[in-house]
């Protein structure tokens, strides 16, 4: 009895020493804990707000714009006229604006491209333009929550004019619609005008752009070499004050609850013995990672009865051990369930591979020609493919397209539309009309907007003339006999399954005999090293006349092999797809 008072006296000594100790502690940590949480949340959400604003600005005005001189041209078109950008855009404009960038030979999108326009056309130019801002500014916001995104003129005599706004509360205002900006009350807007530099501003204002206390962030767009508008990102100041002190008072009590507990834990530890649990603890894990006897470890640590944390944690070693059982007994369902997944997705890629011509020489019989194609899928299966088959005894249709996406759907897609080509290409009709008619079946419940780049050609044995329609696929190459391959630039419109109604062209040209046609994917002109280089269609080219008068196999080969070096250790992301022929 007498020691036992010993021992509490002795706790009680302890005690007066520890706690004050700990009190001083706990007032200097809550003090630095406070400057530091709320500086550090300030910084923070200047930081965030930057990397989220310069985000935005170049998602928006990138996605939006290519190039300066066009967006300065299309802004002062929505300063003369507001009303002209937010009307409506008819069938009719469309239809003569896609006319006219088939028909221009320049790079579409350049301020000689818009001086190149009628009226008409340059008007459903600027409309396009401030639907696809208004569209991207809607967008940032939302996704990244904004409370209001804007886009606001600080230039001359439309200072203050609003080019495009989009607020999370529906309060925006409309193109055309000014604030009353008063600079004094704006010192970011007003250095931004001033430095045209390109950097981010933060101010804290009243009652702008919406009511309330607002925290902004503010970037220039500077057009012609001066601050010409000002696009900014709007938080509820209040709700940010909130957040604040929701973290302050977290760290505080997070703080002052550890110190509390690691005080109680000192004097615990002091009272109670403890080397004899843990050791027993110990032994028992120990054993544990020799026999693997969960049972074992069970028993032996319901015999520890202290009520602290060593008792807690020999409750959760018991727990521990039961959990790993239960983690290895469900490790080996999902090593199963593993196994059947790859199993299946095995099969799925052998009925894939099934529907390719994959036996070489395809026909033998066929002297007047030599054709070898194949596929190397960057998943278990791919959507790209190939095909060629003899429409008559004097027709060989060639195929080669690449499904938009990876993976079962693609593979699925694929499917559909290589069995559409070749049933209506069987059928004698043109290529632009066998890409018509699979078009329009591929736009039938077409819920995924999934589609598919083309490229369709029939050669005329007889004569070598190829007909052919190209639906957004890559260019093929061509060499004819004596000569080196070529890119040939064919005629290009829009892919197979994104549209209804789309009107494909078709083209001839004449492949001599000992020339040889190479088509292929973009899995073999965009394969990438580590360093996110493009392989490109010039070394394709190179690799190409390593060796020209080679056969379809032996280029394949040999592009491959060119494609494999240059990509090197980097993951493969795209299909590898290639079809070579060559007449005899």
């Amino acid at each position: 009895m007498k020691q036992k008072k010993k021992n509490q006296k002795l706790l009680i000594q302890i005690s007066l020493v520890l706690i004050p100790v700990f009190i001083a502690l706990i007032i200097a940590v809550s003090f630095i804990m406070y400057n530091s949480t709320v500086n550090g949340f300030l910084e923070a959400q200047n930081s965030n707000m930057e990397t989220m604003l310069t985000k935005s600005f170049y998602d928006i005005t990138g996605n939006t714009f290519f190039y300066e001189d066009v967006m300065e041209w299309v802004i002062e078109q929505w300063e003369k006229d507001p009303a002209l950008p937010v009307s409506d855009i008819t069938q009719e404009e469309l239809g003569k604006y896609i006319d006219f960038s088939e028909e221009y030979q320049g790079i579409i999108g350049t301020m000689d491209f818009v001086n190149s326009m009628t009226p008409d056309l340059q008007a459903y130019f600027v409309k396009t333009k401030f639907r696809l801002m208004w569209e991207a500014i809607m967008l940032e916001a939302t996704n990244n929550r904004y409370e209001d995104l804007f886009l606001i003129d600080v230039d001359g005599d439309n200072f203050g004019m609003v080019l495009c706004e989009f607020n999370l509360n529906d309060d925006s205002k409309n193109l055309g619609d000014r604030y009353d900006i008063d600079l004094s009350q704006h010192p970011a807007i007003e250095k931004l005008m001033k430095n045209s530099s390109g950097d981010i501003e933060f101010e804290k204002v009243e009652d702008f752009p919406m009511k309330g206390s607002c925290y902004i962030a503010c970037k220039s767009v500077i057009l012609s070499g001066r601050t010409k508008a000002v696009m900014g990102i709007v938080y509820n100041w209040d709700s940010l004050r909130e957040t604040m002190n929701s973290s302050l008072m977290k760290a505080l009590i997070m703080g002052i609850g550890g110190i509390v507990f690691v005080m109680l834990l000192l004097l615990i530890m002091l009272y109670r013995r403890s080397i004899r649990p843990l050791a027993r603890i110990q032994h028992s894990v120990r054993s544990y990672t020799e026999d693997k006897d969960s049972a074992a470890v069970i028993s032996k640590m319901s015999q520890i009865k202290e009520r602290n944390e060593f008792g807690l944690l020999s409750d959760d070693i018991s727990g521990l051990a039961s959990a790993i059982d239960q983690y290895t007994r469900e490790i080996t369902e999902l090593t199963g369930e593993r196994e059947r997944v790859a199993a299946e997705l095995d099969m799925a890629r052998a009925i894939q591979a099934g529907q390719l011509p994959r036996v070489f020489p395809a026909f033998p019989d066929r002297k007047e020609l030599d054709i070898y194609a194949g596929m190397t899928p960057a998943k278990e299966v791919g959507g790209d493919f190939y095909d060629f088959f003899f429409v008559d005894e004097d027709h060989l249709a060639l195929v080669i397209a690449d499904v938009s996406g990876k993976g079962v759907p693609a593979a699925l897609f694929m499917m559909s539309s290589k069995m559409l080509i070749s049933n209506f290409a069987s059928m004698g009709l043109g290529p632009a009309e066998v890409l018509r008619l699979t078009n329009e079946k591929l736009c039938q419940n077409n819920e995924e907007d999934m589609f598919v780049t083309v490229w369709l050609g029939v050669l005329e044995l007889s004569t070598g003339k190829i007909t052919a329609a190209n639906a957004g696929h890559l260019n093929p190459a061509i060499r004819q006999p004596g000569g080196s391959f070529e890119l040939f630039e064919d005629k290009h419109t829009l892919f197979v399954g994104m549209f209804e109604n789309i009107v494909f062209e078709q083209y001839e040209f004449t492949l001599e005999k000992g020339g040889t046609l190479f088509l292929y994917t973009d899995g073999v002109s965009e394969a990438t090293d580590s360093s996110d280089k493009l392989y490109g269609t010039d070394r394709m080219i190179e690799a190409l006349n390593k060796a020209p008068d080679a056969s379809p196999k032996k280029l394949l080969e040999n592009v491959h092999a060119d494609v494999d070096a240059f990509v090197g250790e980097a993951t493969q992301y795209d299909d590898l797809t290639m079809l070579g022929i060559k007449l005899l």
